[in-house]
């Protein structure tokens, strides 16, 4: 699967999410899944820095892969071509408390980032911290939300927007025009493609955990 090259470009770190179609940053504990940590070229600290300034190179600056929470909670990273399919499977409209105030807030001014949006929603403090992280994952699973700049280190701070104001127009209409059963499809058959799934009946376990 991920070791079947070891990856030392961004180009072919690009290769590696395409020829995938949906691979995770990080290993998930217990499953064989593609992920760019593990086929990253170096020692621990080389893969880990290097596989997330590519994620973020290839996702927020130049837009040739979608990069968000989503399998088993992790930061999943999903080519442009399988986007459409994991759009309309997993899109959601309607959310309640942290998750509804970050969306309506966004939707009023915009791109926002998270240092603001805790600050205007009133979600600061250790106290609000697990809810306001817990109401951007469940934005992120449901394809609501996406990261569209990221900063500088140390702070690295994170600037939301809508998915509609990231993705490509085209793909959302393609993702508009499919029937939640030909996405799926096309999700499982990626999945027995990639061995992460021997038979397609298993695919129903792995997706009820990321839906």
């Amino acid at each position: 699967m991920q070791n079947e090259f070891t990856i030392d470009s961004k180009e072919e770190a690009l290769e590696f999410i395409n020829k995938h179609g949906f691979v995770t940053l990080f290993p998930i504990k217990g499953k064989n899944f593609p992920n760019l940590y593990q086929a990253t070229k170096g020692d621990r600290e080389e893969k880990f820095s290097t596989a997330w300034e590519w994620a973020d190179e290839l996702s927020v600056n130049q837009r040739q892969i979608y990069y968000g929470k989503l399998i088993h909670g992790q930061v999943t990273l999903i080519s442009m071509e399988m986007l459409p399919y994991f759009y309309k499977l997993y899109k959601k409209f309607k959310f309640t408390g942290a998750a509804e105030k970050i969306l309506d807030f966004i939707k009023q001014n915009g791109a926002t980032s998270t240092e603001d949006l805790r600050k205007e929603l009133g979600l600061t403090g250790k106290d609000k911290k697990n809810e306001f992280v817990k109401a951007l994952d469940t934005l992120q699973m449901a394809f609501a939300i996406a990261v569209v700049s990221k900063g500088k280190p140390p702070r690295h701070t994170h600037t939301w927007n809508l998915i509609e104001n990231w993705v490509p127009k085209e793909l959302i209409r393609k993702a508009e025009s499919l029937s939640e059963e030909v996405a799926k499809t096309k999700i499982v058959t990626k999945m027995l493609e990639n061995y992460v799934i021997s038979k397609p009946q298993e695919a129903e376990a792995f997706l009820k955990l990321i839906l």
